[in-house]
């Protein structure tokens, strides 16, 4: 079975993250073009001191992102003491609808959330155009390596983050960066990352375990064999808080060996996609995302939607049985989860849509043609 996820780590890799030490900030801001990086414990904990950090910039207190999204954003929006405002997301695209995002900023609002779901970079050059003093924060925590120019996203915006947790482009167990070139904004985040304290010995520890489990978890022998328990420590409830605390050497070590070969990694993800993409696009009953022009997309996973919302199930389970694990990601939108909103109109019915008929196939460097031929076919047959 071919997992959902997958980024390649070695033994060695962890060997020699352990024995030598690496700067992967600032190889990373190199690589970015970025004035100014920071490296915290995951993805959830860089927008939260972005969001800090912003509060001591700003008496403003909204946050835009879309309907459609991770659930455990509007954590670290809370926990800032801010609110949130939804807007739908477009099934062309599969991002957030830039025009209702426009039309959403009002005298409020404190950052637009631009996220790059899934690897698919969001009209954020339209955002940018028209944010009315509004700052833009970009997630790019699935989208590292998709780029315009060679401008890779989470550098587009007045700042923005990468998740380097399991299962994104880049993974060192876990792990976020925030990126900026704004002197006020690096300022104030630097103040807040002060406040972070390194992680114990017990943390530590467990990194390390972890990261030889993840080293094995990934690869489809060892998943076939061991997937019912290796499923045990997939994210399957909603987070109801997090920790914040500062990322540890070995990490940034193992981040240091892995930026060596995320060229090969970002090919391997961005052909895979193309592929797809050129096998699937002409089966009617679904729906496929459109890429924009001028971008390299690196996916992170690759999205359909089911225009049936009764096969979707079907389908799901027919990928399944060609040995590649599909997804389905969030069953609800942000609206029906914190929010609680089940009847009466559906102010975000695209994101509702999504919810219902999304499948996710697998785009790392472990799946292969013959296995994304098999997932294909299998779709032909399932409509």
């Amino acid at each position: 079975m071919i997992p959902s996820a997958g980024t390649p780590i070695t033994l060695s890799d962890i060997l020699l993250s352990i024995l030598k030490k690496t700067d992967l900030g600032d190889s990373l801001k190199r690589l970015l073009n970025a004035k100014h990086t920071y490296l915290v414990n995951s993805g959830t904990t860089a927008f939260y001191i972005i969001l800090s950090a912003l509060k001591r910039l700003s008496g403003k207190e909204e946050i835009i992102l879309p309907a459609y999204t991770a659930p455990s954003l509007i954590l670290p929006i809370k926990k800032a003491g801010l609110k949130y405002r939804l807007v739908d997301v477009s099934l062309e695209t599969f991002n957030m609808d830039i025009d209702k995002t426009i039309e959403a900023i009002s005298e409020n609002t404190l950052a637009v959330l631009c996220i790059h779901m899934y690897g698919l970079p969001a009209d954020i050059e339209k955002i940018l155009e028209n944010k009315n003093g509004t700052c833009v924060v970009e997630d790019a925590a699935s989208s590292f390596g998709t780029r315009k120019d060679c401008r890779f996203t989470g550098t587009f915006g007045d700042i923005g983050f990468i998740s380097f947790n399991r299962g994104k482009n880049l993974s060192t167990v876990a792990g976020g960066l925030i990126a900026t070139d704004a002197p006020a904004l690096a300022a104030a985040t630097k103040e807040e990352i002060k406040q972070l304290q390194y992680p114990g010995i017990s943390t530590r520890i467990k990194m390390y375990f972890k990261a030889v489990g993840l080293s094995y978890a990934v690869r489809p022998w060892f998943y076939s064999i061991l997937r019912r328990f290796v499923s045990k420590f997939k994210y399957t409830e909603l987070h109801q808080d997090f920790e914040s605390y500062q990322y540890t050497r070995f990490q940034e070590s193992l981040g240091g060996m892995l930026l060596n070969r995320t060229e090969k990694i970002f090919n391997k993800r961005e052909n895979n996609g193309l592929f797809l993409i050129n096998g699937l696009k002409d089966i009617d009953g679904i729906i496929i995302p459109r890429l924009p022009d001028g971008w390299r997309v690196v996916f992170n996973q690759f999205p359909l939607l089911v225009e049936d919302e009764k096969r979707r199930d079907i389908v799901f389970e027919n990928i399944i049985k060609t040995g590649v694990e599909a997804t389905k990601l969030y069953d609800k939108p942000i609206h029906r989860i914190y929010n609680n909103l089940t009847n009466g109109n559906d102010p975000f019915p695209n994101a509702t849509y999504m919810s219902k008929r999304l499948i996710l196939i697998p785009t790392h460097p472990y799946i292969e043609e013959k296995d994304m031929d098999k997932v294909i076919k299998s779709i032909k047959e399932s409509l």
